[in-house]
């Protein structure tokens, strides 16, 4: 196993110039801050806080969301260990600003070539490190380790792709994992991968996501769309992919036959697609506006969200919300979010990306494997007044349940801090 860290430090030192001309790159892209730049090469910007310092590495948007709440725990629990999070995307960095202002300080992690690495923990000197989900920089986790600082991978995340491909270098991943103090798997499956992967110690966690905060609203919008839709029949598509659109849009006008004055509110997952989605509802003859630039009247039968940030908004206008990316092979996106404004949750059979939360909450949600199970749901839920916030409440309650084991994992996190 040397002979691969010392193959792989090599080759990431070979390839530190391309690595900077890279990085020069992003920057005319607005994907790194200029004034920021030398922290991806492990000089920080900031001063080194004197007591115990807690690094946790979160890559991009959606980790740092979920450990907003762990980390707000963390700090009241223990308000004199300094907690330092870094992140790889230039947004991720803008939520720690917003969300977690007060809590830590934040750092862009350096690219993962040897001298980097090292020249970062040796300014930091972190008492722990908390890797979150599939982050495996092996430079990092080299010198972590060899400098004596304990190593927890948080929210372990390993997709069918991935354990596919680890598992014909297992040679390599178990010199990864062995690594580690503890990995901490969000289910049963998650674990049993990690074991065939080489992780000699592996603990079921809760996932983090359960813990996750409601989506924020404006509450002036909210009022105002409320009374732009009351009296009417509405429903949710979000997050929404090509080829995916076409087939709510067929379910959404078998609704109609029933519920004339049936509202959809349709949001795809890239706003830039909203032309794209508006072009769609006029080739099957629907009448649509734009969230972005009109509002919707009695004629408008689709609202198509071209924002971001409103979902919290769209969940708010129904209690019926379908997660996009899981009728067509995206791999489905989060069902927490809706859960926690009590909405009934439906999904379809391609939800891979977040499987370990959809068998958590199974039961209280709806899974469709086709568009005709989904115009026999919804039209259900539409028919039936009571049922979609009862299963809504139901939802909630499974995901506080949840939420409620954060407090055992910041103990777990304490003790080995201060071990």
């Amino acid at each position: 196993m040397f002979f691969f860290f010392f193959l792989y430090r090599f080759l990431s030192l070979a390839t530190s110039p391309f690595i900077c001309l890279w990085l020069r790159y992003r920057l005319r892209l607005g994907l790194e801050e200029k004034s920021r730049l030398t922290e991806r090469y492990g000089i920080s910007s900031l001063p080194r806080l004197t007591g115990r310092l807690i690094w946790i590495h979160a890559a991009s948007v959606g980790e740092t969301v979920s450990l907003v709440p762990l980390l707000k725990l963390y700090k009241e629990n223990y308000p004199d260990h300094t907690l330092l999070l870094t992140t790889t995307t230039v947004t991720a960095c803008r939520i720690a600003k917003e969300r977690l202002n007060g809590v830590c300080v934040h750092q862009y992690i350096p690219f993962d070539v040897s001298m980097w690495a090292h020249r970062f923990l040796k300014f930091w000197q972190p008492s722990l490190a908390i890797f979150t989900e599939s982050e495996l920089w092996p430079n990092l986790i080299w010198h972590t380790k060899r400098q004596g600082i304990p190593l927890i991978l948080l929210n372990a995340r390993l997709s069918d792709r991935s354990y596919r491909r680890w598992r014909r270098f297992r040679f390599l991943s178990k010199a990864l994992l062995g690594k580690f103090e503890i990995c901490l798997a969000p289910s049963e499956t998650i674990a049993h991968r990690l074991g065939q992967l080489g992780a000699p110690r592996i603990q079921l966690s809760p996932h983090l996501k359960f813990a996750a905060e409601p989506l924020p609203v404006n509450l002036e919008k909210l009022e105002r769309f409320q009374s732009l839709t009351v009296g009417r029949s509405v429903w949710v598509a979000a997050s929404t992919h090509p080829g995916e659109e076409k087939i709510l849009l067929n379910a959404h006008q078998v609704l109609r036959r029933k519920f004339e004055d049936l509202l959809l509110i349709l949001v795809p997952r890239h706003p830039d697609r909203a032309q794209e989605v508006r072009q769609v509802c006029d080739d099957v003859g629907e009448t649509a506006c734009l969230y972005s630039g009109q509002e919707p009247d009695g004629k408008t039968s689709i609202l198509i969200g071209d924002t971001i940030g409103d979902l919290g908004l769209f969940f708010r206008l129904s209690k019926i919300v379908f997660i996009g990316g899981s009728l067509v092979p995206t791999g489905g996106h989060n069902p927490i979010e809706p859960a926690l404004l009590k909405c009934a949750v439906l999904y379809g059979p391609h939800h891979y990306n977040f499987r370990e939360v959809c068998e958590v909450l199974r039961d209280v949600t709806f899974p469709i494997d086709n568009d005709q199970e989904l115009v026999t749901m919804v039209s259900h839920l539409l028919e039936d007044k009571h049922a979609a916030p009862e299963i809504g409440q139901r939802a909630f309650d499974r995901v506080q349940s949840q939420a409620q084991s954060l407090q055992g994992l910041v103990k777990l996190l304490g003790t080995y801090a201060k071990s």
